[in-house]
């Protein structure tokens, strides 16, 4: 990729995770509850790796699920 392409599509990059940032915002009102909006991106091996999975192991949720207290939803979840 060109330094050229790679700087627009930072650029976008950037773009949509400001626009996350907002519907996050408008997630947690709506709610009437905080939240926290995480974009994963994983280093290494996880190239066709579920985003359920990748979630977690980023967050080192092993046997025992998610922790209870928190209602976690994958938003991009594997078709």
């Amino acid at each position: 990729m060109k330094k050229e392409e790679k700087k627009i599509l930072e650029d976008q990059i950037n773009r949509w995770a400001s626009e996350m940032t907002t519907l996050a915002e408008k997630i947690a009102t709506a709610k009437g509850a905080p939240c926290a909006l995480l974009l994963i991106t994983p280093q290494g091996d996880y190239e066709n790796v579920a985003p359920e999975l990748i979630a977690e192991d980023a967050l080192r949720v092993v046997n025992q699920g998610w922790p209870e207290g928190f209602d976690v939803e994958i938003l991009n979840r594997s078709k």
